[in-house]
């Protein structure tokens, strides 16, 4: 009985977000036919996000918010193991470009929308991932934050254990010398777990944002270390979270 009322909860909550984007997709046209718009497609994220988990009974506690400046730029630097963490970013005090992978543009409507407000990477190619690189730093401009997921895309198999981190957010960070945020996502696997066919888990979705890293005088020298520094920051607020669960 539980795991038919789990299918029930899950087509309701494709209704809902799928309902929503088709209601907001005119507005994201319209932000995405001039690009100086392009930072306020923010507002249409974080309606979405605050909407649609409103609507399925998903309560949100964001943390560390008062860790950032609004008016700054960050790199942040979250761990990925579901969906769900794409729409986190929805709770960004300010806009945010995301960094993908390029399946993400074959999904219909939804992958135009991404492929002219934020960028896709095909990581199994260097080249591709340089080029999409240099286009998220474009995409940011001076105005906009970047989002990254630097384990590359779902890639754990122990979860809630990360998989090894990429150069890209690090070097993205560097470029700009601006700061990384390390942030934790420790619910959104159990609530959309990586599945071909995944059944939703209503819950509270935690986000973390933690205090940024200044990378002003740091060089791509310094990549190893500040992967380094990102992932245990991470890791321990993962591993601590999941500790107190089981008391």
């Amino acid at each position: 009985m539980q795991h038919f009322y789990k299918q029930i909860y899950t087509v309701w909550c494709a209704i809902v977000f799928i309902g929503l984007f088709l209601l907001l997709y005119p507005f994201f046209l319209i932000i995405i036919a001039n690009k100086s718009w392009h930072k306020h497609c923010y507002y249409l994220n974080k309606l979405w996000a605050n909407v649609a988990l409103f609507l399925v009974g998903i309560k949100t506690q964001i943390e560390g918010i008062d860790n950032l400046e609004i008016d700054k730029q960050y790199v942040y630097c979250a761990n990925h193991f579901s969906l769900l963490d794409i729409v986190s970013f929805g709770f960004a005090p300010h806009s945010v470009v995301y960094v993908g992978k390029s399946d993400l543009a074959k999904i219909p409507l939804f992958g135009y929308m991404f492929r002219k407000l934020h960028v896709t990477v095909n990581r199994s190619s260097p080249t591709n991932s340089y080029k999409a690189l240099q286009n998220a730093l474009d995409k940011m401009g001076n105005d906009r934050s970047l989002a990254m997921f630097p384990e590359g895309g779902i890639m754990s198999k122990r979860i809630p254990e990360m998989s090894r981190f990429k150069d890209g957010a690090f070097r993205a960070a560097i470029t700009k010398q601006i700061p990384l945020v390390p942030v934790s996502l420790p619910d959104n696997w159990i609530i959309l777990p990586d599945e071909k066919i995944p059944l939703i888990t209503r819950r509270k979705m935690r986000m973390i944002y933690h205090k940024p890293i200044a990378t002003e005088g740091l060089n791509m020298e310094d990549i190893p270390s500040l992967k380094e520094k990102v992932y245990d920051i991470i890791s321990s607020e993962l591993n601590t979270l999941q500790e107190y669960e089981h008391k």
